[in-house]
């Protein structure tokens, strides 16, 4: 595993041993490849039509998408150069997982998609509460209430867990999480 520095001493991103890309790269290419997006709203259409986001086509859901994960790569890098004025910095779009992340070293991270309602997630571990750098580390279509009982969901949460040791034993981040 290492990481790939996108935006100078703001974004980073991890690539796990068995990708060919890192997570950052990985994640909008998925989001924007027409034939992924389509076998997964065929595979999840139950979860897409239970309710939440109403009915919606498999058709429209890849359209959304696509638009949706375009808009918010241009947001996210925009924040982590400091060029958009609806954002301070990375720390006001990314949120903590879970309540009992927050304000903790090496916290868990998610960022949502810029409309509303929306299914995407990106995941990132904060280095530090004091700090603005951020490594993504995952990221997902979350067309569930929560990340515990579906297997894609359950993946991220693994790729958190092994994103956020790598990050605290690395000495890349080590001077940055004092």
């Amino acid at each position: 595993m290492d990481t790939f520095e996108v935006i100078s001493a703001s974004l980073f991103s991890v690539r796990y041993n068995h990708e060919e890309y890192d997570e950052l790269y990985r994640i909008f290419e998925l989001w924007n490849d027409p034939t992924y997006l389509y076998d997964f709203f065929e595979e999840h259409f139950e979860d897409l039509n239970s309710g939440f986001f109403g009915k919606v086509t498999v058709k429209d859901a890849v359209r959304k998408t696509r638009k949706e994960a375009k808009n918010l790569e241009k947001k996210l890098l925009d924040i982590a150069k400091n060029e958009d004025a609806d954002f301070v910095n990375l720390s006001s779009f990314f949120k903590p997982l879970t309540a009992h992340e927050t304000g903790k070293p090496f916290e868990k991270d998610k960022a949502y998609g810029l409309y509303q309602p929306t299914w995407l997630r990106l995941y990132a571990i904060r280095v530090n509460v004091n700090v603005n750098v951020f490594v993504v580390c995952g990221g997902a279509i979350k067309l569930t209430p929560t990340m515990n009982n579906r297997a894609h969901l359950l993946t991220e949460l693994e790729k958190m867990k092994v994103a956020k040791d790598f990050v605290k034993s690395s000495d890349q981040f080590y001077e940055l999480s004092l």
